[in-house]
Parts: C-alpha cells; sequence; structure tokens
C-alpha cells in the first residue's frame, strides 16, 4: 500500500503524511500535528457483584411467667406485660408438664408471638444460693429445735413416736376369716369400725369411713405427752398418762361392744331355738374369741405407754 501524499501550506513541496516537517522550509506537517492520539483502550465493564442479603433478625428471647397450664386447653403466660397464648404440642419443649407459677424462657417471632417456650433450669449460681440459704434456716433453727427437743426429752419423743406408728400403721387385731386367711387391722380401723357402729355379723369386715369422736380422742392421746413441755401447771405432767388410758378406755370399749354384740346374737337364737341353743351360741362366741388375736402393734404401743406413764409418775412426784 502506498504512502499518501500531502502538500505542504506553505511551500507547497509535496510532503509524505508521515512527516511532521516539510524538507524544504521546515514548515510543519498541519496534516500530522491535526491528527488525533491515539484513544487509550478502554477496560470492559466489569459488573457489580449483588449485595448480599441482610442477615434474618435473631428470634427475641424474653422471660416469662406461666399464667395458666395447659390441662384445659391452651396455656397463658404473662411476657413484659402482655398475655400470650401456648400450646403443650406446639410451643412447649420442657422435659415436665407446664405448671401455673413456672419462669420460663420465651421466644418470640417476628410478629411477637410465642414460637417456643422452655422452663427456666436452675442454674448451679442458684443452686448455690439455695443451699446457702437453707444452711442459714437450719443454722438459725436448728439451736431452736434442738432445745425444744432437749425440754422434751428424746426418750419421751422415742415413746411417742412407736406410739404414733403403732396406732396408725401397724397391726393391732387380727382377724381370722377361714384357715389361713387372716385380716390385720390397726387401732384406727378398729376406730372406725366402732364408729359405724358395726354388728357381729360384718366384725371382720374392716371398710373406710371416719374414725369420728374416737378418731379425735385418739391423736388428742397421741400428742398428750407434749403438753408438761409448754404448759406449766401442777397437773400437766398428767398427759404422759394419755396414751397408757386411751389403750385401757379403748380395750374395755371394745371388749363391752363384743360381749354386748356376743348377747344380742344369743338372745337371737334363743328367739329362734329356745334355751337349748345356749350350747350353740357358746360355741360360736367361742369361735369368735379364737378368731381374734392381739397384733404386733397394741404390744408396742403399750409398751411405749406404760414408759411414758412412768414418766409422767415421776414429774407428779417431782413437782410434790
Amino acid at each position: 500500500m502506498s504512502a499518501v501524499l500531502v502538500n505542504c501550506t506553505s511551500c507547497g513541496q509535496s510532503l509524505a503524511e508521515s512527516s511532521r516537517f516539510c524538507d524544504e522550509c521546515g514548515t510543519p506537517n498541519a496534516a500530522v500535528q491535526a491528527a488525533p492520539a491515539p484513544a487509550a483502550p478502554v477496560a470492559p465493564a466489569v459488573p457489580a457483584a449483588p449485595a448480599a442479603p441482610a442477615a434474618p433478625a435473631a428470634p427475641a428471647t424474653v422471660r416469662g411467667t406461666i399464667l395458666r397450664d395447659t390441662n384445659a386447653g391452651s396455656g397463658l403466660i404473662l411476657v413484659n406485660g402482655a398475655k400470650k397464648t401456648f400450646t403443650l404440642e406446639h410451643h412447649w419443649q420442657g422435659a415436665m408438664a407446664p405448671q401455673v407459677q413456672m419462669t420460663v424462657d420465651v421466644t418470640l417471632d417476628a410478629h411477637g408471638e410465642i414460637s417456643s417456650a422452655v422452663p427456666v433450669n436452675t442454674s448451679a449460681e442458684d443452686l448455690e444460693k439455695v443451699k446457702d440459704m437453707a444452711k442459714r434456716a437450719l443454722d438459725g433453727g436448728a439451736p431452736v429445735v434442738m432445745a425444744y427437743v432437749d425440754r422434751i426429752g428424746k426418750p419421751v419423743l422415742a415413746a411417742m413416736f412407736a406410739v404414733i406408728v403403732s396406732w396408725i400403721w401397724l397391726p393391732a387385731v387380727s382377724v381370722t376369716i377361714m384357715a389361713g386367711m387372716k385380716q390385720s387391722v390397726t387401732l384406727f380401723d378398729v376406730l372406725r369400725l366402732a364408729n359405724a357402729g358395726a354388728s357381729l355379723e360384718n366384725f371382720g369386715q374392716m371398710g373406710g369411713g371416719s374414725s369420728g369422736l374416737y378418731g379425735f380422742i385418739c391423736v388428742l392421746a397421741m400428742f398428750a405427752p407434749l403438753l408438761p413441755t409448754f404448759l406449766k401447771h401442777k397437773y400437766a405432767p398428767l398427759g404422759y398418762c394419755a396414751p397408757l388410758a386411751f389403750l385401757l378406755l379403748t380395750g374395755v370399749g371394745i371388749y363391752m361392744k363384743v360381749h354386748e354384740m356376743a348377747n344380742a346374737a344369743r338372745n337371737s337364737m334363743r328367739s329362734f331355738g329356745g334355751k337349748g341353743m345356749d350350747d350353740m351360741a357358746d360355741a360360736m362366741m367361742q369361735q369368735i374369741s379364737n378368731a381374734l388375736s392381739i397384733g404386733f402393734g397394741t404390744y408396742l404401743s403399750l409398751a411405749a405407754a406404760l414408759f411414758l406413764a412412768w414418766c409422767g409418775a415421776k414429774a407428779m412426784l417431782k413437782s410434790r
């Protein structure tokens, strides 16, 4: 490809397009001076990176108190002064069932509703506080308790404990219903039977029911040995004798009750068979006597009651 020729603007001499000056007159080549400088290459535009999505806000966890459990439907939690409902199936995450006044950690969703509820576990620090409070209470109350124990006397307390256990839980009477079959009853069961006015036919049936006035007197007799400790009176030591007196009166009452029922049964048999039924009535009474036996609870309570009565006798002699 041939070079392009141009003319000098001063002398008209032919010049090559690439020449910067005229060889004849030295005039600058106007074509070269006017040529624009080559543009610098433009780098391709880099697309901007997409903006990262904003992180979702963490759910808020607040402390709340259960106002209503879920036994009869939805529960109710007081959170920041507002009452919010929750259900056992969808919201509760505790190992134990929700209870009224239980403190819980409540997680709220973006709309402020309950998404989960978890019972607050007692931290180690809280446990230490509880232990410390219990220790302080024990340290403060133990001397008072021990002072009363010393005033009452450990032997007296042991005897009272034996009386209470034997009257409420240990067998006082055993009834043989048939060969190889016995039913043991406590003193309280006997009192229930006496209060119900049972007859001879159902004497061995120890059902439920209330002991009534007999039970109330029995409880008074249990704790009567404490009377001398709290009441300063010359006859207060007689409280030691209350368990023994109650046992004796109960035994006499049961004997009279059985004797009365036996006489009623004998008279009933005589009305059908005349005096010839006396032998049969006596045999029946012998069978009833053989069916009844004294239980271990009666012997234990009698021994404890005798000891308490002996303590009362000493206290009475000492007061004189």
